[in-house]
């Protein structure tokens, strides 16, 4: 996805602004903004304290920058107030969720409505999530898969045994399935396509943008993953185009 994203601000006009949320320590954002040479400025937030540490634990990342908090705390007024946030008070033509959402609530249309407020009117919404299965069988199956075919190779039962009890099970119940996030989509954006998936991992890029939208689906690589953790042919749109985009 990094590698998407430098494309894609080196194939269009001007500076791009990157917002990542729950990228903790923001390496993707730092890396991409290093190797952007001005062309990508970066945001990221966490409320945790040690990924503040870790991000200027080698000074000031170049084009990149950290806000210590919640992302329901970054609003609209907060980036114009704040004299080093407001470079980016025209907005961000790309917005990464990664695993954000689901530690909150399931409650997509309301964290979509208030991060889309900063997202610019034909910018891309990435949305990296674990989703519910309709089949709770053949959601446990991938976990087991995940787990023993996977996570096994480098944790002990006793670690990830601790993982789902502290972190998963809050994060489960906050899920949402494929279903349910496409029809809170339609009511933000005109496309949306599948881009990635991995178990009951997907990645989702959304716009109002048709042109934007090829544009960064075009800058995509083959993605890295075995075969048998793959359920769909990509990338594939998770529902019919809605209305005239630009």
């Amino acid at each position: 996805m990094g590698c998407a994203i430098l494309k894609y601000a080196r194939a269009r006009k001007g500076r791009l602004n990157l917002y990542t949320l729950g990228t903790a320590e923001g390496t993707m954002a730092r890396v991409i903004a290093e190797l952007g040479n001005g062309r990508v400025e970066t945001l990221s937030c966490s409320p945790n304290i040690e990924n503040l540490r870790n991000f200027y634990a080698y000074g000031v990342p170049p084009h990149a920058m950290f806000f210590h908090g919640p992302f329901h705390h970054l609003t609209p007024e907060k980036v114009q107030q704040d004299e080093k946030l407001k470079t980016f008070a025209n907005g961000f033509d790309i917005i990464v969720e990664d695993t954000t959402f689901q530690m909150y609530s399931p409650n997509r249309f309301d964290q979509i409505r208030f991060v889309s407020q900063h997202l610019k009117s034909k910018g891309l919404f990435i949305f990296v999530e674990k989703f519910r299965h309709e089949d709770d069988e053949e959601y446990r199956r991938r976990e087991r898969q995940k787990d023993h075919g996977f996570k096994a190779r480098f944790f002990s039962s006793a670690d990830i045994r601790a993982k789902e009890e502290t972190v998963l099970t809050r994060m489960n119940r906050s899920e949402v399935t494929l279903i349910e996030i496409a029809e809170t989509m339609r009511r933000f954006f005109k496309h949306s396509f599948v881009t990635w998936n991995s178990g009951n991992f997907y990645t989702l890029v959304s716009s109002n943008s048709a042109e934007n939208l090829d544009l960064f689906l075009s800058k995509l690589c083959p993605a890295a993953i075995p075969a048998e953790y793959a359920y769909a042919d990509l990338p594939y749109r998770l529902y019919e185009a809605t209305g005239e985009s630009g």
